[in-house]
């Protein structure tokens, strides 16, 4: 780094705590720049992490989805077949009361007592079967309401997957525009360091610098109040201090050293010497 553009990092960390009353120096703006350069290259970094991760969490619900669509559709086929067997067993028993109702009319014929125990036994057999075409008929309702609420299910798991679908795609291109930012943000880069003349590094670090001295001034101003505490201040600022103090003294000392242009020797004259 050149020595004009040493002292330019100097001075911002000696404003780093005092008010800007005066416009804003050009390497105030430079840090600022690379600042908002830093923050938007770790937004986009993160996230390019994140779309990868996405998709595949999209991907992993998706195959729960269709397993879940596929036993959906499994129950609806047995809630089918189930609904056919229900049918089945309603008409037996309505068979069933048909015979007992045949039998108590040949019990009604037959003499007693023969003909007493046939038409009860009719009658017995009468009312179970209707007990049972009943029950059938309500387990006919039931397995019909959920194989129609399992269709829903279906649909709903449908739209689901779509969802998921569009998802995914949202996530690949946020991976895709993430990419694309990165690229122009690394342009971005190339053009800020021909503008600044600064690497980022160096950049960083300076506002890193500059945000520790103003929280050093802020410290020192606020325990210069407490008079007990100045032996104690002093004894553990004095080895940060002195060598902060020779470091900021050579940095600056480097400037005007650099900036001399050796020059040919002149006469006493003023002339150039023979």
């Amino acid at each position: 780094m050149s020595a004009p553009r040493r002292r330019r990092w100097i001075d911002v960390l000696r404003r780093a705590a005092e008010p800007a009353s005066a416009p804003e120096p050009q390497t105030d703006i430079d840090t600022a720049l690379w600042s908002a350069h830093g923050e938007a290259q770790r937004a986009v970094n993160e996230a390019a992490e994140g779309a990868p991760r996405l998709m595949e969490a999209v991907q992993r619900q998706r195959s729960s989805i269709e397993g879940v669509s596929e036993r959906a559709g499994a129950m609806a086929a047995h809630a089918e077949g189930l609904t056919l067997a229900a049918t089945r067993v309603a008409d037996l028993f309505e068979r069933l009361s048909v015979v007992a109702l045949n039998a108590g009319l040949e019990g009604a014929r037959t003499p007693e007592p023969q003909g007493k125990a046939l038409l009860l036994l009719s009658e017995e057999i009468r009312t179970h079967a209707t007990r049972g075409a009943d029950a059938t008929r309500d387990l006919v309702m039931v397995v019909e309401e959920m194989a129609a609420e399992t269709s829903l299910l279906r649909g709903e798991l449908t739209s689901v997957l779509r969802a998921a679908d569009e998802t995914g795609g949202s996530a690949r291109a946020l991976g895709d525009a993430a990419g694309r930012a990165g690229l122009a943000l690394a342009d971005v880069e190339r053009h800020l360091r021909r503008a600044t003349g600064i690497d980022p590094e160096v950049a960083r670090a300076v506002a890193l610098a500059a945000e520790h001295a103003k929280g050093l001034l802020s410290a020192l101003s606020t325990l210069r109040a407490a008079a007990p505490a100045r032996p104690l201040l002093l004894g553990a600022l004095r080895p940060v201090l002195a060598p902060l103090s020779r470091l900021l003294g050579e940095l600056g000392e480097e400037g005007p050293s650099a900036e001399a242009s050796p020059g040919s020797p002149e006469g006493d004259d003023g002339g150039a010497s023979p």
